[in-house]
C-alpha cells in the first residue's frame, strides 16, 4: 500500500453512491426461493385464497385415504403422517412427478394441500387448503416458471454485473481491515493479501479504486477445491513463504491463515466433521458439488483422515487453479455461473438427476438435509458481505415469517456496515497501523457530508411527486420519500364517552399506562383528548412497538381504531399515518435508517444528567476503565485553576437531588397480581405466561451470577416471540455506550471499545468462567434475535466515588443507598423516554437484586415501573430450575434483606477447587474445563497420558488465545470471546465437562 504526501480525505459522495448501488443490487438480486414464493402467492390469489403464506401451505402425499363428503377434495387422511411433503413454494420449483401428469385425477385421492406440516396425523376439512392438485398442475404448465426465473437472472446480470463486482471488492477490503483490527490477519498478511488482489491500492479508498480492475502476481491468487470440487466464491492467497490465506465471504472471521498445507487439511476436516460447519462450508460450492460431497461424506472423511495420517494432502486443492485476471471479476463471473447452474439443475423436469436430488428432500419429520438447506436462497449475497447466518438458510426460519424484504433489509445492513468501515478508514501507512487524524480532517469530513446531504435532501419537498428520469445506462438513485403534508386524523364525535374519569384512575408513573385511565369494567381503559373522553385499547404490532388507539364505543366492526400518542406536552393526540401503501414502509425505514457511525458522531438527545458530547473524550477512560485512584472525582477536591470534572460533578449532584426528591415523595401504586404458574411449567412457558399478563419483567441478579444471563440467553428467542423489543441493562452508560450499542443492533458490527468494556465487566464481576453466559454473550444474543439493548446508567449514576451528598429533602433516605437511589431514578427516566420515543412496547430489564425490588426503603424498578420482578439465584446441580414465589432474603447484620415477586433457581455447576475435584470432573482423556480466578483463566484438561494439564489462557487486546504447540489448529489463534475458544476446542474433539444444561 502507498500513501500520498498530501493526504486525501474520504469522499462522502462515494459513500452515498455505494449505498445506492448496494440498495439496487441487493433488492434486484434474484433468489430462486423468493421468485418461486411470488409465483406461489399469485397462484393462491388466482384461486381466491388470500392472506396465505406459500411457505406455510404444504403439499402432502399419503399411502391411505378415506372418503369424506365434507372435505374440498372428498377425501381425508386420519391417523396417518404423510410420507412426502413440500411447501407450495418448493412445489413451484420442483414441479409434480412425471407420473402425476397422466394421473392428475388421482392427486386429490393420494395427496392434498394443507395449512399444517407433516408432524400432524389428521388431515381433513379442519386444516385443508381448498386447492385441487390437477388445477395446480395445469397452472404450472402455463406459468413456465423455469423460463421466467432464467429471464430474471439474465436481466439482473446484464444490468448489475459491474456494480456487483464493485461491491464484492468493497466487502473483501472491509473484511480485510476488520481482520487486521481483530488480529486475525497480521500487518504482513494484510499487505500480502492486498498486493495479490489490488496492488498499488492507495488510501482512503475511493469509488474509482473499487471499480478499477487489478492484476496482481499471477501465481498468488488461486481457487479452493476439495477432492476436485472447486468452490464458487472462496479465494486463496499463497504468500512467498508458502503460507495460505483463505477468504471466506459471509463468514466470521472472513479470513483464515494456514502456515502449512497440513494446517489447511486439518481445518477442512474440522469443518466437514460436524453438520453446521459443513453446511456453511458447502454453501460456497455449486449446488451439484454440494450434493456430491454430502452424498460421499463418510467416504470422503475416511480418505481425508487416512491421507492426514500419512502426511498426504493431495485431496485439498488438487486442481490448484490459478486466477490469472482480476480476482473480483472472477468472483463475479463464478457467482453468476453458479446461479445459472443452480437454476438449470433445480428446474429441470423429469430428469434422473433432479429426481435423485429432490425425492425425499423433506421427510415426515421435516428434516432439512445439510447441503440442501441453502437451496433457493440468494447465493450471490455473501460475496457482498452478508453473513450466511443472516440469510435464514433453513425451512424453520422461513416458516416463522421471515419475508424477502426482511432478509434483504438485513443484508443491506451488513453491506452498509462494510461500506462505512472501509470508506471511513483514512489511511494505512505501509503495513503499519492506521494514521491518526486531526480535528481539521473531521471538520472537513463533516462539511463534505453536509454538502452531500443538501444535494440529496432538498430543504422543501416538491408540491407534487417528481417524475424520475434516468439517463440510458445510468444507475437510478433511490431517495427516501419526502414526508407528505397530511393533516392529523379526526376522532368522530360519536366516539366520545360520558363516563366520569377521576384522578385516582389515572396512570401517572412512567411506562405503558402513563396518561391512561384504568376503568373498573370493560373496555378497561380510557384517555382524555382535548378535554374529551374516549375508550382506548393497547394494540400489538409485530413490525414495531405496541401503541394505544382510540376505539369506537359501539364496537362496530366497520370502525377502525385510530392510533394515538403522547406528545411532548404530555397530552394525547391522534397520530398521522404515514405508512406507504403496499406494506413497503418498514422496508424504506430499514434502507434509509440512520447510518452506522461510531459513537462520537451519533447525535442523541441528552438528558440533564449526561456528559456533554464535547467533554466526553476527556472522561472516556474514566467512564469505561477507571483504575482505582487514578481519577479524582471527590466533590471537595481542590484544584489549581478550573476543575476539569466540574460538569460531571454538577450532573452527579443534580441527579442525587432529583432522585432524593422523587423517592422521598414516591407512593407505591397497586401492581397487577403475579399470575399463578403451574408447578410443572417449563421455563419458556412460564416466561410466555408472565409476558402475556403484563408488558415487563425486571430480573434481579447477583452480578457474578451465571443463571440470570443463562435464563435470558437460552430463552432470547422466546422473548422475541413474546414481542419483547428492548432489554434494559445496568452497567452500560447512555452517554458513553448507547451509540455503539445502537450501531451493533442495526448492523451487527460491535466496536472494539464496546467489546472490551463488556469483557471488562465480565472480568470484574467474575461471571461465567466458560464464557457462554455473560454480559458480552447476552448483548450478542439480543442482537441476533433483533432485541435492542438500552443502557440504564449514565456516568453520573455509575461513578459515585467522591460524591458528597447535597442537602435536600429526602437526603437521609437516599443516603441509605445512594447508588440504588440514583440508578433507580435515572433508569426510570430512561425507560420512560425510551417508551415515549419508540412507542409503548414489551421489555425486560436485568439489574442487580437491590435495584429490582425495594431495598433499604428505596423503591425498586418493579414498583416504579409497575412490573413483575424475578430474583434469579444460582443453585447446585440436581435442583430443578423453576419459578416460585420469592421467600425473600431475611435481614441480617450484614444485609438489609429484600424480596421480589418470584424466585428462579438455576442449577449451575460449581467450579472445582481442589485437585481431587478436578480429577473427579475430568475422568476421560480429552475432557476439559475452565478455571477462573479474578482477571485470569486457565484451561485444565485430561491428557492422553491421563495427566491433568494446566494451560494459561492469555488475554490481549480484547482477545483470548492459548499457546499449545501440540494443538496446531488452536495454538496462538485469537478468539473474540471465551465462548469461541471453547467451541474451537470442542471442534477438535475435546469435551467440555461441566457445560450447563439448557434452560
Amino acid at each position: 500500500m502507498k500513501t500520498t504526501e498530501s493526504r486525501i480525505l474520504p469522499n462522502a459522495a462515494d459513500k452515498a453512491v455505494l449505498k445506492q448501488l448496494a440498495s439496487m443490487v441487493v433488492q434486484t438480486c434474484p433468489s430462486l426461493h423468493d421468485s418461486a414464493h411470488t409465483v406461489a402467492r399469485e397462484l393462491l390469489e388466482k384461486h381466491n385464497l388470500h392472506g396465505l403464506d406459500p411457505d406455510k401451505v404444504y403439499f402432502h402425499r399419503f399411502k391411505a385415504a378415506q372418503s369424506n363428503p365434507h372435505t374440498f377434495t372428498g377425501w381425508e387422511h386420519i391417523r396417518e403422517k404423510p410420507y412426502e411433503t413440500q411447501t407450495l413454494t418448493q412445489l413451484v420449483i420442483h414441479r409434480f412427478r412425471a407420473t402425476d401428469q397422466d394421473n392428475a385425477d388421482l392427486l386429490d385421492l393420494w395427496a392434498g394441500f394443507y395449512d399444517v406440516g407433516p408432524v400432524f396425523t389428521d388431515f381433513n376439512q379442519t386444516n385443508e387448503v381448498r386447492l385441487h392438485g390437477r388445477d395446480v398442475l395445469n397452472d404450472f404448465w402455463s406459468i413456465q416458471f423455469s423460463e421466467r426465473y432464467n429471464q430474471q437472472l439474465h436481466n439482473f446480470w446484464d444490468k448489475s454485473a459491474d456494480d456487483f463486482r464493485t461491491l464484492a471488492k468493497c466487502s473483501f477490503l472491509s473484511k480485510a481491515v476488520q481482520a487486521l483490527e481483530h488480529r486475525q490477519l497480521s500487518e504482513t498478511d494484510l499487505q500480502a493479501v492486498l498486493d495479490a488482489v489490488a496492488p498499488g491500492l492507495t488510501w482512503p479508498i475511493t469509488l474509482a479504486a473499487l471499480k478499477t480492475t487489478s492484476h496482481g502476481d499471477a501465481s498468488r491468487v488461486r481457487t479452493v477445491d476439495i477432492a476436485g470440487h472447486v468452490a464458487t466464491n472462496l479465494l486463496r492467497i499463497v504468500t512467498q513463504d508458502g503460507r495460505q490465506i483463505v477468504y471466506i465471504p459471509g463468514e466470521d472471521p472472513g479470513f483464515q491463515v494456514f502456515k502449512t498445507a497440513a494446517d489447511l487439511h486439518w481445518w477442512f476436516m474440522q469443518q466437514l466433521d460436524k453438520e453446521q460447519p459443513r453446511t456453511n462450508l458447502l454453501y460456497h460450492f455449486p449446488l451439484a458439488d454440494r450434493h456430491a460431497i454430502s452424498e460421499d461424506i463418510p467416504a470422503l472423511m475416511s480418505k481425508l483422515v487416512h491421507a492426514w495420517g500419512t502426511a498426504d494432502h493431495h485431496l485439498i486443492n488438487q486442481k490448484n487453479q490459478v486466477i490469472t485476471g482480476d480476482a473480483f471479476t472472477w468472483l463475479r463471473d463464478s457467482t453468476r455461473s453458479a446461479m445459472f447452474a443452480e437454476a438449470d439443475l433445480c428446474l429441470t423436469s423429469n430428469g434422473d438427476l433432479r429426481k435423485k436430488l429432490w425425492i425425499g428432500y423433506l421427510s415426515a419429520g421435516l428434516r432439512v438435509f445439510g447441503p440442501m438447506a441453502a437451496v433457493g436462497w440468494p447465493v450471490a449475497l455473501p460475496v457482498l458481505g452478508a453473513g450466511i447466518a443472516s440469510l435464514g438458510l433453513n425451512i424453520d426460519q422461513a416458516q416463522q415469517g421471515k419475508t424477502p424484504q426482511e432478509r434483504k433489509a438485513g443484508v443491506l445492513g451488513a453491506v452498509f456496515a462494510g461500506i462505512f468501515i472501509l470508506l471511513d478508514l483514512l489511511a494505512i501507512k505501509g503495513p503499519g497501523p492506521m494514521e491518526e487524524v486531526g480535528e481539521e480532517v473531521e471538520a472537513s469530513l463533516a462539511k463534505e457530508s453536509a454538502q452531500w446531504r443538501e444535494r440529496l435532501e432538498p430543504e422543501e419537498p416538491p408540491e407534487s411527486p417528481p417524475v424520475n428520469t434516468v439517463a440510458p445506462g445510468a444507475t437510478p438513485v433511490i431517495e427516501p420519500p419526502a414526508p407528505p403534508d397530511v393533516a392529523p386524523r379526526v376522532i368522530p364525535e360519536s366516539w366520545q364517552i360520558n363516563e366520569l374519569l377521576e384522578d385516582d384512575m389515572l396512570g401517572t408513573e412512567p411506562g405503558t399506562y402513563q396518561g391512561i385511565y384504568k376503568l373498573r369494567s370493560e373496555p378497561w381503559y380510557a384517555v382524555m383528548i382535548k378535554g374529551l373522553g374516549y375508550y382506548a385499547r393497547l394494540e400489538r404490532d409485530v413490525n414495531g412497538p405496541d401503541f394505544w388507539t382510540a376505539i369506537d364505543p359501539s364496537g362496530s366492526p366497520l370502525s377502525k381504531p385510530i392510533p394515538i400518542r403522547l406528545n411532548t406536552a404530555g397530552e394525547w393526540e391522534p397520530m398521522t399515518d404515514l405508512k406507504l401503501a403496499g406494506g413497503t414502509g418498514g422496508l424504506f425505514k430499514k434502507i434509509f435508517r440512520r447510518p452506522p457511525a461510531l459513537p462520537p458522531t451519533v447525535q442523541n438527545p441528552l438528558s440533564d444528567y449526561e456528559i456533554p458530547l464535547s467533554e466526553r473524550p476527556a472522561l472516556d477512560s474514566a467512564a469505561s476503565y477507571p483504575p482505582p485512584g487514578r481519577y479524582t472525582f471527590a466533590d471537595d477536591a481542590a484544584f489549581v485553576g478550573e476543575d476539569p470534572h466540574a460538569s460531571f460533578k454538577a450532573a452527579r449532584q443534580r441527579l442525587f437531588r432529583d432522585a432524593a426528591t422523587y423517592l422521598n415523595g414516591y407512593t407505591p401504586r397497586p401492581r397487577p397480581p403475579v399470575p399463578q404458574l403451574p408447578a410443572n411449567a417449563s421455563t419458556s412457558d412460564a416466561l410466555r405466561t408472565l409476558l402475556r399478563n403484563d408488558r415487563a419483567i425486571v430480573f434481579g441478579e447477583s452480578h457474578a451470577s451465571v443463571g440470570s444471563k443463562q435464563l435470558l440467553i437460552d430463552n432470547m428467542a422466546v422473548l422475541a416471540e413474546a414481542d419483547v423489543k428492548t432489554i434494559y441493562l445496568e452497567h452500560l452508560l447512555t452517554d458513553f455506550h448507547q451509540a455503539a450499542l445502537d450501531v451493533f443492533h442495526e448492523t451487527g458490527f460491535m466496536s472494539e471499545k464496546l467489546r472490551r468494556y463488556l469483557q471488562n465487566l465480565d472480568f470484574g464481576h467474575v461471571t461465567d468462567r466458560l464464557g457462554q453466559y455473560n454480559f458480552l454473550e447476552l448483548v450478542k444474543a439480543a442482537q441476533a434475535n433483533k432485541i435492542r439493548i438500552q443502557s440504564l446508567d449514565c456516568m453520573a449514576s455509575y461513578r459515585l466515588q467522591g460524591l458528597t451528598a447535597p442537602s435536600v429533602e429526602g437526603q437521609q433516605l437516599a443516603n441509605n443507598a445512594p447508588r440504588q437511589a440514583m440508578m433507580n431514578y435515572y433508569a426510570s427516566t430512561v425507560i420512560r423516554a425510551d417508551q415515549a420515543a419508540r412507542g409503548a412496547h414489551k421489555w425486560v430489564a436485568l439489574v442487580g437484586n437491590t435495584h429490582a425490588s425495594n431495598f433499604k426503603g428505596i423503591a425498586g424498578l418493579d414498583e416504579i415501573e409497575e412490573a413483575f420482578s424475578v430474583r434469579v439465584k444460582d443453585v447446585p446441580p440436581g435442583q430443578p430450575g423453576r419459578f416460585r414465589p420469592d421467600p425473600g432474603i431475611e435481614p441480617t447484620t450484614d444485609h438489609s434483606g429484600l424480596k421480589s415477586d418470584l424466585l428462579f433457581e438455576t442449577p449451575i455447576p460449581a467450579q472445582p477447587n481442589t485437585l481431587q475435584e478436578y480429577s473427579r470432573l475430568l475422568q476421560k482423556p480429552g475432557m476439559f474445563t475452565i478455571k477462573q480466578l479474578p482477571n485470569s483463566h486457565t484451561l485444565v484438561h485430561r491428557s492422553r497420558a491421563g495427566d491433568l494439564v494446566d494451560t494459561a489462557i492469555r488475554h490481549n487486546a480484547g482477545q483470548f488465545f492459548i499457546e499449545q504447540p501440540k494443538w496446531p489448529t488452536i495454538d496462538g489463534q485469537r478468539f473474540d470471546s471465551l465462548k469461541q475458544l471453547v467451541i474451537a476446542l470442542e471442534q477438535t474433539g475435546m469435551t467440555l465437562a461441566d457445560k450447563p444444561r439448557h434452560l
